[in-house]
């Protein structure tokens, strides 16, 4: 299951409520119960941590994988040299400012500061209609994935490129490695536009209520908006009855 606008509320400090912990400790009695989220680890482990989960997760728009019990990344999948220096390019000529990701932090690039390592490039707040104009501008650039993914700021995206061996759908491949079980085994709950490949790699495809319409349009079951605990509801439904 995605975090932000899942199963927490989609703000920077959310917690999630006493009803989704609850639902997600009962329903690990029966089965895994992993997240696929866009958080950086630094931004991921607390709630990770407050939702009760112990198996493997997908972070940082795919490109980790993360041990809540080791509280180690144990798969990492940056971008290409190659891929970083051509975004990187395109982001200069066209004027853009942007942000680095290392796994470990999320940096404002500066010339000259990027590291030999990076997850991922995004650029931040950008209106809906701004965002799908960058991504049909960057169509040319080889060996990327790019994704628009809910803003904290409400109505706005930010636009992530990392590898394309990189996005939601590669880490549920991953992550069912890990746990032995086949993606048509599982259910993926989400609402962003960044979970449409989380949803395209499982069996059960959920779009919470407060979902966007791409992604309710894919959905085997709408559950109610996570103000409503639709994690529980999705929990209730498909695990415990």
């Amino acid at each position: 299951m995605d975090v932000d606008g899942t199963s927490v509320p989609n703000a920077i400090d959310a917690i999630p409520s006493e009803k989704v912990v609850w639902a997600i400790r009962s329903a690990q009695e029966k089965v895994h119960v992993c997240v696929s989220t866009s958080r950086p680890i630094f931004i991921a482990k607390d709630v990770i941590r407050a939702l009760g989960i112990g198996d493997p997760c997908g972070i940082n728009d795919g490109t980790q994988i993360y041990d809540p019990k080791t509280e180690t990344v144990i798969k990492t999948f940056p971008l290409s040299k190659n891929a970083t220096h051509a975004v990187c390019q395109f982001f200069f000529a066209n004027g853009r400012k942007f942000m680095y990701n290392t796994g470990g932090s999320e940096k404002w690039y500066e010339k000259g500061l990027l590291p030999e390592m990076v997850c991922g490039l995004a650029v931040p707040d950008l209106t809906l209609e701004d965002g799908e104009a960058l991504i049909s501008s960057m169509t040319h650039i080889p060996d990327i994935s790019i994704h628009k993914v809910p803003s904290y700021t409400k109505g706005r995206v930010w636009i992530a490129i990392t590898s394309p061996i990189a996005t939601k759908l590669h880490s549920v491949l991953e992550i069912t490695k890990l746990i032995g079980v086949t993606p048509e085994e599982t259910i993926g709950i989400g609402d962003g536009y960044n979970d449409y490949p989380l949803l395209s790699a499982c069996g059960l495809k959920i779009a919470m209520g407060n979902a966007v319409p791409e992604l309710k349009a894919i959905a085997d079951f709408v559950a109610p908006s996570v103000e409503d605990d639709g994690v529980a509801t999705v929990i209730e439904k498909f695990i415990l009855t």
